[in-house]
């Protein structure tokens, strides 16, 4: 079965797959029941009950984001991954009214495993780019 930072690394890709696949209940399946998620997009972590709320809205305003992992290491009960983001605003997210642009930007997210599931991610991205790409102030 490898070593834990494997089996660690094992869970991520898998929620990324997931999440790339648009497939909420495969994407929960590799959180804790406690799990957050620190969004660039949010001032504080999200809960899996925000998740639930959130992810769906942006798989519909943004029905081919996509995520394209580039490095991915870990240590212990922690993973660091660097990604490229890519999607379209197709829809209106909320009140911000969908542009139609594409964005690509590199994400680097840290997560926190417990257990074998995650337990607390951190995304960090560029967000100026991201909404400069989009013709955007916010995504939220």
């Amino acid at each position: 079965m490898g070593t834990k930072e494997e089996r660690n690394m094992e869970v991520v890709r898998k929620a990324i797959e997931a999440f790339n696949r648009q497939n909420l209940e495969e994407y929960f399946a590799c959180h804790t029941e406690d799990a957050t998620s620190h969004e660039v997009y949010y001032p504080e972590p999200l809960n899996l009950k925000d998740q639930a709320e959130f992810v769906p809205q942006l798989w519909h305003s943004y029905p081919d984001w996509h995520i394209e992992t580039k490095a991915l290491v870990a240590m212990g009960d922690s993973v660091a991954v660097e990604n490229i983001m890519t999607a379209t605003f197709e829809r209106d997210f909320g009140d911000q009214k969908a542009t139609g642009k594409s964005f690509v930007v590199r994400e680097g997210v840290f997560f926190d495993m417990k257990d074998g599931k995650i337990q607390h991610v951190r995304v960090y991205l560029d967000r100026r780019s991201q909404e400069e790409q989009l013709g955007t102030t916010s995504l939220t």
